[in-house]
């Protein structure tokens, strides 16, 4: 995602007459790593986030990080309009119903003064959430065990099919800029160094790969938790962590049909007292789970056909579900508060293993728990039809998979120019090119990649002009630009990451 919006904004927003030349290299295939691994939440909780992110930062950068993420759902929405038409279907980048559901009675609390501070100090965004008590809660989420949740409007709230959505990206603009563009998968760097100062030189930097070497004079790490391995200093402050997602159907809720079915199956009686019976089980088992558009709605009076998408906090953890518009399927993640093993899930950089037995039977059996048993119903047999029915096992639970993260010490990434006391390189040409980094992002990269994309392209753009990055300020945080006083702090700031890193799994586990 992050690689894909450098290259998109560089080529579709430079000036027609310095169309920069691009190799975007990936190890293995494209859009291999988490962002085709995750859920697909554009929605962040920016009540709790702004607050957050004060502790690290100011008020105003907080402010600012706050509105840079709620506008990814425009920005990503955006970028997928300038898609083919089928591209973009594919793509499945929408507007969602969208809830944090709490689970407790003071972290839903916590929420709502947070909320409220957000509201004051932030209303732009801040009044695009709203709050609902227990019995609100309850009926629209369909989550009987609801204290209370949070809702956001579409504005702050989308989902996306993260590989189909960079894959297509990809495909759009290498047939857009076959001579400014090259796309090498399965092609490992292993290695950057600095180029000859021989005055004959024309190049900052050659990029050693196992197919070749590169010459260049700008080279970006869009690696998140693997930018350590080029730049050795930043894994003093972002590491990896392993989360845990799986694909399920929802339950089958109790339909007419199976409501005929028990109607014949019972001995008689008088017919008054029949219907009764008949009527008194069917009011005690609906609502059944609904498809997408058909939710209780929250606001306008209207259930969006995106489908829904929750965060649920509990023992203070975070899971999160979002329910795919194509079929109902639910892509959740999480495991808040297992027991993993000696290892942990943190510094982990293999995502072929799959999570820990007891992550896993969490992942299978939390859903009916959460949605109620009356709520779900029956399991589904309807399978929608897939292609790969000889690999995927035709039950509720399709699969389940890992991703690795990039996790930072202050829970922000890092996007922006690297000196040499970064990258401990002397470059050749200062003004002809540098290093640049954009990763780190927490398990919330999409609503941070996009936009950091952009906005690193146009601090590249700005240093090829020679021209300022005032206007880009304006609207980008500074507080995500890699400077030696955020590694400085690095030891002072993990109470932040433990209680804010690594949502969608282990929230509050993370450690450097």
């Amino acid at each position: 995602m992050s690689g894909t919006s450098i290259a998109w904004h560089l080529l579709m927003e430079s000036n027609a007459t310095k169309v920069p030349r691009i190799a975007i290299l990936e190890a293995r295939q494209a859009c291999s790593g988490a962002t085709g691994r995750n859920g697909g939440h554009i929605r962040p909780s920016s009540y709790e986030e702004y607050v957050d992110a004060k502790q690290v930062t100011t008020q105003d950068q907080a402010a600012k990080i706050t509105k840079f993420r709620a506008n990814h759902v425009d920005a990503l929405l955006g970028a997928a309009g300038r898609l083919p038409a089928q591209e973009r279907r594919a793509a499945s980048v929408r507007p969602v119903d969208s809830l944090d559901v709490y689970f407790e009675e003071e972290p839903f609390a916590e929420a709502v003064r947070q909320w409220e501070t957000l509201r004051k100090e932030v209303p732009e965004v801040g009044n695009e959430w709203g709050v609902l008590q227990r019995d609100e809660a309850v009926r629209i989420s369909m989550m009987p065990d609801a204290v209370g949740a949070l809702t956001g409007t579409a504005k702050v709230a989308g989902a996306i099919w993260g590989y189909r959505f960079v894959t297509n990206s990809l495909k759009m603009l290498l047939d857009a800029y076959p001579e400014s563009l090259s796309l090498d998968t399965h092609t490992t760097a292993t290695a950057v160094t600095a180029a000859s100062s021989d005055k004959n030189s024309t190049h900052n930097f050659a990029v050693t790969t196992d197919r070749g070497t590169i010459l260049a004079n700008h080279v970006v790490y869009a690696t998140n938790s693997w930018s350590p391995h080029f730049v050795p200093i930043l894994g003093n402050a972002l590491a990896g962590g392993l989360l845990s997602m799986s694909a399920q159907l929802g339950g089958a809720g109790v339909s007419v049909s199976s409501l005929s079915r028990f109607q014949a199956g019972f001995c008689p009686i008088s017919p008054k007292t029949y219907t009764l019976v008949i009527l008194a089980f069917y009011a005690d088992s609906l609502p059944q789970l609904p498809k997408p558009g058909q939710w209780p709605a929250y606001h306008n009076n209207v259930s969006l056909p995106g489908g829904r998408a929750w965060s649920l906090f509990l023992r203070g953890g975070l899971d999160y579900i979002v329910q795919n518009p194509e079929n109902g399927e639910y892509m959740f993640g999480g495991g808040a508060g297992i027991p993993e093993p000696p290892e942990g899930s943190r510094n982990q950089y293999d995502d072929s293993v799959l999570p820990a037995p007891a992550t896993a039977s969490y992942l299978n059996g939390a859903l009916p728990a959460y949605f109620g048993y009356r709520n779900w119903g029956p399991e589904r047999t309807d399978f929608p039809a897939d292609l790969h029915q000889d690999v995927i096992y035709p039950g509720r639970t399709k699969r389940v998979w890992t991703g690795v993260e990039g996790f930072t010490t202050d829970a922000l990434p890092f996007v922006g120019p690297l000196s040499k006391e970064f990258t401990n390189r002397a470059v050749r040409s200062p003004a002809a090119g540098g290093e640049w980094v954009s990763a780190g992002f927490n398990g919330e990269g999409m609503d941070y990649a996009w936009l950091s994309g952009k906005g690193l392209s146009e601090m590249i753009r700005n240093h090829m002009a020679n021209a300022t990055n005032e206007a880009l300020y304006e609207w980008f945080p500074t507080a995500f630009l890699p400077t030696q006083e955020r590694l400085r702090k690095q030891n002072s700031t993990t109470s932040v990451v433990r209680r804010s890193a690594g949502r969608g799994s282990r929230r509050g586990q993370f450690e450097l």
